[in-house]
């Protein structure tokens, strides 16, 4: 599909954006349909979720670090990880479940992948707002009674926006390849939840980014190309520096996780493989968009 034609697809959804904000709601209230509390579970679940962790990684799974918890570091990687996990498993049959609705009225196909993803993009604006940043600036103050220094957030936290974008970017794309991948082949849907287990123990949330650099598992020579290749991953890029901006790099003594020697941990990636990521999230994104039109005039033929 040619770029001149990517657009005018793009133009026509645009001219469709009320319907797109109507397919938002429906989302959003579908999600709480029938429950007591509606989208106050918006809320409830990650600060529900952020307990759980802070109990289990204060108490039951102690992890030593210098000078702070080591449950505030699960916490600013996990809910970004949610976050793309939801939004790809929510996207993989957003077209297949809404085929009746396709065979009888026009409207932009790709609405339908692209409203899901909004919609979990709102829930984690909410899950950042209300769990995530106060968690973060309750340590800093916390930390500042007690020894009475105020330290402030890494400068990082300015770029938060667009790692957030770069992150709604990166499942908009996944979410426009797979919905329309599983109109055709449904056991998509079941890969994909398969693949992100185990995607989970590949990326740095329960541990951290420099274990990997530093690993006494791999061979010296072998250490910096498997540390290079790893951060081309995206989102190994977006998690860590979710981290990263919202914590200062902590001491992990020796003992910790393994580790035969202290490290020092939760540095900012560099900035070329963070710009690289950027340009492969904005990529991803073209890239679905235009596999997804090459193709949604097909579903209709779809049983």
């Amino acid at each position: 599909m040619s770029l001149r034609t990517l657009l005018e697809e793009a133009r026509e959804a645009g001219r469709y954006r009320e319907l797109l904000d109507n397919l938002v709601r429906r989302e959003l209230d579908v999600r709480y349909k029938n429950s007591k509390l509606g989208v106050a579970w918006s809320l409830a679940n990650p600060v529900v979720r952020a307990l759980i962790l802070a109990v289990v990684f204060t108490y039951i799974v102690q992890i030593k670090i210098e000078g702070s918890p080591y449950f505030p570091f699960v916490v600013a990687t996990f809910f970004p990880w949610t976050y793309f996990l939801t939004g790809v498993l929510d996207a993989g049959d957003s077209v297949s479940k809404h085929l009746p609705l396709i065979r009888k009225v026009y409207f932009p196909r790709e609405l339908l992948p692209l409203a899901t993803t909004i919609a979990n993009y709102h829930h984690f604006r909410l899950t950042l707002l209300v769990v995530v940043l106060p968690l973060v600036f309750f340590l800093y103050l916390s930390d500042w009674l007690r020894n009475g220094h105020l330290t402030l957030p890494p400068a990082g936290i300015l770029l938060l926006p667009v790692l957030v974008m770069m992150q709604t970017l990166l499942i908009g794309g996944i979410a426009l390849f797979l919905s329309a991948l599983n109109v055709f082949f449904e056991d998509v849907k079941f890969l994909t939840a398969v693949a992100l287990d185990l995607l989970f123990y590949g990326i740095p949330i329960i541990y951290f980014l420099e274990m990997v650099q530093y690993s006494d598992k791999i061979p010296a020579w072998l250490q910096g190309p498997i540390y290079q290749a790893y951060l081309l991953n995206p989102i190994v890029v977006i998690v860590t520096s979710y981290r990263a901006f919202l914590l200062h790099p902590v001491n992990m003594p020796a003992g910790a996780l393994g580790l035969t020697s202290p490290i020092s941990v939760n540095h900012p990636v560099p900035w070329p493989y963070f710009i690289s990521a950027c340009v492969v999230c904005v990529a991803t994104f073209i890239g679905g968009y235009a596999f997804f039109n090459s193709r949604k005039w097909r579903f209709v033929e779809q049983v």
